[in-house]
C-alpha cells in the first residue's frame, strides 16, 4: 500500500512539473511576443517565466521545441512580414521597427527565415492579387512520382522512403466544392515553420496526401488557409490553421495530421510558401 501511494504522489508530482513547465514557457513566449520590438534579453524571458536563466533556456526549447533566441527572431521576422504587407515603410524603417540595428543583417537573416527577401516578399503579394493557386508539389532533384509509388530507399537522391497521410482541418476551413481551402503540407530540417520545405505538396481540402522523406527534413508541418484568402493572409496570418507531426520521422509511414487554429505563444508560420509555386496563372 505504500508502494502504490508513493507512485501516485510521484506520478501527481510528475505532471504538475509539466504542467508548470507548460505555463512557464507560454508565459515566456507571450511576454516575447509582447516586447519583441525592444532590447530584451534571454534573462528578461527568464524573469518572465520565473526561472534561472539557465534552467530557463533548456526548458522553453523542451517545451517549444525552439531556442528562446530564436523565438525571438521569429516573432519579430514575422511583424516585419506584417509591416511590409500593410504599408508603404523602408525596409531600413521595418528593419529598425523591428528590433534590428543592421538592415544588411536583416534582409539576409529575414531571408533565411521566410524563404524570400523583404523586397521579395512585397513583389510576391502583388503576384497573388492576379494568381490563381492550383495543387502541386515539390520534389528533391532527381524524385518523381513513380518514385513515391515504389517508397524504396534511395542513396542517390536521398530518398529514404515515401510518407502517406491524410490532413484534417478545423470545421471553418472546410470548404464545399469550389471553396476548399488550401493546405500546404511540407518536411522541415526542424520542428519550427522557418524557411522553405525541402519536400512539399499543395492540396485543395483535407484529405490524403504523399511525400518523399529526406534525411535533412524529417519534421512534418502544415498549414492551411481559406480559399478566398488574401496575400496577406498567405504571407503573414496572425493565426493560421496549423499542425506538426509529433516526431520526427525517418521511415516510411502512413500518418495522420489535425490541423488547429495556432496558439498566441506558438511560433509564427514564417514561410513564405507561395514562393514556391510554378508560374503563376492569371486569375479569370
Amino acid at each position: 500500500m505504500l508502494t502504490t501511494t508513493v507512485a501516485r504522489h510521484h506520478t501527481r508530482s510528475v505532471k504538475d512539473q509539466r504542467g508548470e513547465h507548460v505555463a512557464a514557457a507560454q508565459r515566456a513566449a507571450r511576454f516575447i511576443a509582447t516586447h519583441a520590438t525592444e532590447p530584451i534579453t534571454v534573462a528578461d524571458m527568464a524573469d518572465a517565466a520565473g526561472y534561472s536563466q539557465f534552467h530557463f533556456t533548456r526548458m522553453f526549447a523542451q517545451q517549444l521545441r525552439v531556442t528562446p533566441n530564436r523565438f525571438l527572431a521569429g516573432v519579430r521576422f514575422h511583424r516585419a512580414k506584417e509591416l511590409l504587407l500593410t504599408g508603404d515603410h523602408s525596409v531600413v524603417d521595418i528593419c529598425h521597427e523591428v528590433g534590428f540595428s543592421s538592415p544588411g543583417t536583416f534582409t539576409r537573416r529575414f531571408r533565411d527565415a521566410v524563404g524570400v527577401a523583404p523586397s521579395e516578399l512585397r513583389r510576391l503579394a502583388d503576384t497573388l492579387t492576379t494568381t490563381t493557386l492550383a495543387p502541386f508539389a515539390v520534389l528533391p532533384p532527381g524524385v518523381s512520382e513513380a518514385d513515391l509509388t515504389d517508397g524504396v530507399p534511395n542513396p542517390a537522391t536521398g530518398q529514404l522512403g515515401t510518407v502517406h497521410g491524410t490532413v484534417h482541418l478545423p470545421p471553418h476551413l472546410r470548404g464545399g466544392p469550389g471553396l476548399e481551402a488550401l493546405v500546404w503540407i511540407g518536411f522541415y530540417p526542424a520542428p519550427s515553420p522557418a524557411g522553405l520545405p525541402v519536400t512539399g505538396v499543395l492540396r485543395l481540402g483535407e484529405g490524403s496526401f504523399r511525400l518523399p522523406l529526406v534525411a535533412s527534413a524529417p519534421w512534418l508541418l502544415a498549414t492551411a488557409v481559406p480559399a478566398t484568402a488574401e496575400p496577406v493572409e498567405h504571407l503573414a496570418n496572425p493565426r493560421p490553421a496549423v499542425g506538426i507531426h509529433p516526431q520526427p520521422l525517418t521511415a516510411s509511414a502512413t500518418v495522420t495530421l489535425g490541423l488547429h487554429f495556432a496558439a498566441p505563444w506558438q511560433f509564427p508560420m514564417l514561410s513564405a510558401l507561395p514562393s514556391l509555386m510554378p508560374p503563376h496563372r492569371s486569375r479569370d
